[in-house]
C-alpha cells in the first residue's frame, strides 16, 4: 500500500450517499480531503442495496481468505464509531454448518486455520442438541465467536455523522445525471471537482460513458417468520447446503419483529441470478422466492415452522465473480468507482472506504481481485 499523498486532489465529489459512498466520504475526510456527497435520497431506503435492517459480519470467509484482513479492519473501524459496544455491531457469534466436504464449508475452516480465527467444530449430534437444526449424521458445524450482525440504519447514520463532523458536505435531494472527467452533471447544472468517487450502488455504471465492465442487478427476498418454538440462544447462522447458502439471524426486533431468514446463493433455483431492471423491481413474493426457503426450513429447521409475517425485496449489484469493483476508471482520470458489493459488501464498508481513499489520494494500486481489469 502506498502512502504518497496527492495534494493536487483537495476536493472530492462522492456520487452516492449509501454504503460505499458514506464510507468513502468518511475515510477521505479522515485523510484531510474536502468532500461533497450527492444523493437524491437519505439512506437507508428501499431503492438502495442496503435494505433489510441487518447484515451478517463474519471473519471466517468462505468467499476467499483475501477478505479476512479487510473484514478485521472493517470490524475495528465499526467499533471505533460506537459510543457503546453493540450499538452498531452485535457480536452474537455464528454457526455455519454443512457437509464436511462442501467447498464453502471447507473454505470456512481454511480461513479459520490460515488466520488463527477462534473457532470450534461441532458434530451433527451437538448441532442438533444445541440449535434448532436437523442435519445428517455426517454434517459438521463451525462456531466462530467473532461473528455477529451489523445494524444497518445505525451504521449508515454513524458513518454520516462522523463524515459530517469531519466537514463533509452531505447533500440530499440532488440527482446526478452523468459523470465526466472533472465534473458531475446534474439535472440543470454541473459541479466540478478534482476527483470523483462513483458509489451510486446499482446505478453506478450507468452514470459513466461506456463502462466496459459488467455489474448485474440481482433480486433477493428476505423473510421474517413467527417461529412455532422460539429458538433460544440462536446466533447468526449460515447453512452451506447442496441446494444453496441459506442464512438467518436471532429472533428479535431489528427493524421488523421475527426470525429473519434468506437465501443468498443457489444453483438449484431457476432465475435466481438473472439480472433485473432496478426501475421495475418486483417487490411482491413469488412462488419461486418462498418455495426454496420453505423447503430449507422443512428439512433443516422444522421446529421454526412456516408462519411468514413479513418480507423485503432488496437488490445486489453483483459482479460475475462476486468480488467488489474498487478501482480507478481506466479512461477517466480522477474518477474512482466503488461498486459491485455483490450482497456481501456491507460488512466491509469502512475498509472499502479506506481503499477508495488510497486510490484517490495516493498512488496505491487496487486490490487485485477488485481491479477494473478483473471484471471485463
Amino acid at each position: 500500500m502506498s502512502s504518497v499523498l496527492r495534494p493536487d486532489l483537495p476536493h472530492v465529489i462522492v456520487v452516492g450517499g449509501g454504503t460505499a459512498g458514506l464510507a468513502s466520504a468518511w475515510q477521505l475526510a479522515e485523510r484531510g480531503a474536502s468532500v461533497t456527497v450527492l444523493d437524491p435520497r437519505v439512506a437507508p431506503h428501499e431503492d438502495g442495496s442496503h435494505g433489510g435492517f441487518t447484515r451478517v459480519t463474519r471473519h471466517a470467509y468462505h468467499e476467499g481468505t483475501s477478505y479476512v484482513p479487510l473484514v478485521r479492519e472493517a470490524d475495528a473501524l465499526w467499533c471505533s464509531l460506537e459510543s457503546d459496544p453493540g450499538e452498531l455491531l452485535v457480536r452474537t457469534g455464528m454457526i455455519e454448518f454443512g457437509p464436511p466436504d462442501e467447498p464453502e464449508f471447507v473454505g470456512v475452516l481454511q480461513a479459520c486455520e490460515a488466520f488463527d480465527i477462534e473457532h470450534r467444530l461441532l458434530d451433527a449430534a451437538e448441532l442438533r442438541r444445541t440449535y434448532p437444526f436437523v442435519v445428517p449424521d455426517r454434517w459438521q458445524g463451525c462456531w466462530t465467536p467473532s461473528a455477529g450482525y451489523l445494524r444497518v440504519p445505525a451504521c449508515l447514520g454513524a458513518m454520516r455523522m462522523r463524515a459530517q463532523a469531519l466537514g463533509v458536505d452531505v447533500r440530499t435531494g440532488v440527482g446526478v445525471v452523468a459523470v465526466e472527467t472533472g465534473r458531475v452533471v446534474l439535472d440543470d447544472s454541473a459541479l466540478e471537482a478534482d476527483a470523483i468517487v462513483v458509489a451510486a450502488g446499482v446505478r453506478s455504471l450507468e452514470l459513466l460513458p461506456t463502462p466496459d465492465v459488467s455489474v448485474s442487478v440481482l433480486r433477493r427476498v428476505l423473510f421474517w417468520l413467527r417461529p412455532k418454538v422460539e429458538p433460544a440462544g440462536l446466533p447468526v447462522w449460515g447453512a452451506l447446503t447442496p441446494s444453496g447458502f441459506f442464512y438467518g439471524f436471532p429472533p428479535g426486533h431489528e427493524g421488523l419483529s421475527g426470525l429473519k431468514v434468506a437465501c443468498h446463493t443457489s444453483d438449484a433455483i431457476p432465475g435466481l441470478d438473472e439480472p433485473v431492471d432496478p426501475e421495475a423491481l418486483d417487490r411482491s413474493v413469488r412462488t419461486e422466492d418462498w418455495a426454496p426457503v420453505a423447503d430449507f426450513l422443512r428439512a433443516f429447521m422444522p421446529s421454526v415452522g412456516l408462519d411468514r409475517i413479513e418480507h423485503r425485496v432488496c437488490m445486489y449489484g453483483a459482479t460475475a465473480s462476486r468480488d467488489f469493483l474498487i478501482d480507478r476508471h481506466p479512461s477517466m482520470p480522477g474518477v474512482v468507482v466503488a461498486s459491485g458489493l455483490s450482497g456481501h459488501g456491507f460488512k466491509f464498508a469502512p475498509a472499502l472506504g479506506r481503499l477508495v481513499a488510497d486510490l484517490v489520494l495516493t498512488d496505491a494500486e487496487p486490490q487485485p481481485e477488485f481491479a477494473w481489469a478483473q471484471h471485463r
